[in-house]
């Protein structure tokens, strides 16, 4: 299921903890994941019925394969941000259709790495659940421009 390319991520490049994020800020205070931007698209109407299909399959292939951090089950409302664990490399390399997606709809992007991205509340196998030592706060956020083209909405 791999696309795309991208340099492989080597230990000592900056730690061991892997987030992708966009360079916009959501509802936690800090940028918004991979995921959460590909959402943002599939919500804005953007995505291609084609790309909305690729990014269906590969949420699908994550949630059988990735545990679910239970700080999700209340809509995280503590806040908590997801790492990637350096045992993820697999997991890692099947979010290039994602960054592909991204890329395509000019929405930049960095991975980012880490070595103590913050208070560790939850871990398995393959991530982390971090409370960021550093947030934006709420009101001091810029608006984002929406993924549907330009409007000034932020986003969750």
């Amino acid at each position: 299921m791999t696309h795309g390319s991208r340099k492989p991520l080597r230990e000592g490049d900056g730690g061991p903890f892997v987030r992708f994020q966009v360079r916009y800020y959501g509802r936690l205070g800090v940028p918004v994941g991979i995921f959460a931007a590909c959402h943002h698209l599939r919500r804005a109407g953007r995505l291609t019925p084609q790309d909305d299909e690729l990014f269906t399959t590969v949420d699908n292939w994550f949630i059988a394969r990735l545990p679910y951090p239970p700080f999700y089950a209340d809509g995280n409302t503590i806040r908590a941000v997801p790492w990637f664990k350096p045992d993820a490399a697999r997991l890692i390399a099947e979010l290039a259709p994602l960054e592909d997606l991204l890329r395509r709809y000019d929405v930049p992007y960095d991975v980012v790495r880490s070595p103590d991205p913050g208070t560790i509340i939850y871990e398995d196998d393959f991530q982390i659940g971090v409370l960021p030592y550093v947030r934006r706060p709420e009101e001091s956020r810029p608006q984002t421009p929406a993924a549907s083209g330009g409007a000034n909405v932020p986003f969750g």
